[in-house]
């Protein structure tokens, strides 16, 4: 039963407008910036900007959208001798590879066809792709939350924005306040926390753009020379740890 679940919501998903606008962003993306720059280094940098931008606010709508359209499929299966656990883990593996496999191909294949296979450019797409667990389980634990679509859906959008926008604002606040103290190995533990960051760092410490980052991009390069296992690590950690809050939920929750 296991596998007839997960076969039939990647079917669903696969023919979902969704995954096929994920993907041709993507790839148009990836093809527009190779095709009008002939320097590959800003070519990833300026693509990893864009996706660590608007990749988890895919992941958190596709995610919590999916939990509310599908809400009377699982309160039918729900009804069948399956167990929540199982319902659960079908959910999250059908979302997470179907946009897994949107990302990973609409990214490498306009590469590809301008620069060939490139380590840097492999390594950034899985660095990228390590998000994608961690927003998927925050956007189903949101919409599990909150039964209220519109409210489910406004909650996952400022989560999007304190990731991507008001953490890095308020750390810059932060340095700015208190540039008098001794304050950089706490900015250091700031930035390591939130994983976009730390992709985002890794990226430019491959690129040989670690400057930008100023004194936090040198201590990682002086310091950290598989900088990117950190990166990998923190986005699991967190994906861990929102997917057990909400399996937790789920097998509580009263449909």
């Amino acid at each position: 039963m296991f596998i007839k679940l997960i076969k039939y919501e990647l079917f669903d998903l696969f023919k979902s407008r969704w995954i096929i606008g994920i993907f041709l962003f993507y790839f148009f993306v990836g093809y527009i910036l190779s095709y009008f720059s002939e320097d590959f280094t800003k070519s990833i940098v300026g693509y990893t900007s864009i996706s660590l931008i608007t990749l988890p606010l895919f992941s958190l709508l596709l995610s919590s959208i999916y939990l509310y359209n599908n809400k009377n499929f699982i309160e039918f299966v729900l009804t069948q001798p399956i167990k929540r656990t199982t319902i659960f883990i079908s959910i999250v593996l059908s979302i997470t590879i179907s946009l897994l496999l949107s990302f990973n191909i609409a990214s490498f294949l306009p590469f590809f066809y301008f620069y060939g296979i490139n380590f840097i450019h492999l390594k950034s797409i899985l660095l990228i792709s390590s998000i994608i667990p961690l927003f998927i389980s925050l956007g189903m634990l949101l919409a599990t939350i909150e039964n209220d679509k519109l409210k489910g859906i406004g909650f996952s959008l400022v989560v999007w924005l304190f990731f991507c926008v008001f953490y890095d604002s308020i750390l810059l606040y932060f340095i700015i306040v208190f540039s008098n103290y001794p304050i950089e190995k706490i900015v250091i533990f700031l930035t390591l926390i939130n994983p976009i960051d730390t992709i985002r760092l890794n990226v430019l410490i491959d690129s040989g753009l670690y400057e930008i980052m100023g004194f936090v991009g040198k201590w990682l390069l002086k310091y950290f020379k598989n900088f990117w296992i950190i990166s990998i690590f923190v986005s699991l950690f967190y994906s861990f740890l929102f997917l057990l809050l909400f399996s937790w939920i789920f097998k509580k929750k009263d449909f």
